[in-house]
């Protein structure tokens, strides 16, 4: 007989609402910690992520994670780990490529033990040469000078 799939023949096929945890019944009692874990892990540490796999909200999740310290810990662990892959990929973009921009913004944040930081009193010549500049733009504006051709 054609029409829908049976679940006798596909244990497996499971409809979206049976896929949802149970109201009123904590999440932790309904998916086993090491799943949400493993979750978490998958996900990089993206709750959202993890909640949508498990059917319920960030919100949820985010209480779950505050209730439980070893959620709580696989989630500062993948995020931990997930920043160390970024810093990684940056500083081999840096090493790899021409890319000067790139290169300082590493220096100046992972550097600043050797002096490459930003500091606003080691920038005063460009901002002498930029007010400067200014100045002799504005040249025609400054009373100073309009006085002189008046009083000539």
């Amino acid at each position: 007989m054609a029409g829908f799939p049976s679940r006798k023949n596909n244990p497996n096929l499971v409809g979206e609402k049976a896929k949802r945890p149970i109201p009123g019944i904590a999440i932790e009692k309904q998916v086993p910690i090491e799943k949400i874990e493993e979750l978490i892990v998958k996900h990089k540490g993206n709750l959202s992520r993890v909640a949508e796999s498990i059917g319920t909200t960030r919100h949820t999740m985010r209480d779950v994670c505050d209730r439980n310290p070893s959620l709580k810990q696989a989630l500062n662990d993948a995020r931990e780990r997930w920043i160390d892959n970024i810093e990684e990929s940056v500083l081999s973009r840096a090493e790899d490529s021409n890319d000067t921009a790139l290169q300082c913004f590493v220096l100046k944040t992972q550097a600043k033990h050797r002096g490459w930081e930003q500091d606003d009193n080691k920038n005063v010549a460009k901002d002498i040469a930029a007010e400067a500049f200014a100045f002799v733009l504005n040249r025609s504006k400054n009373p100073a000078e309009t006085n002189k051709s008046v009083d000539t």
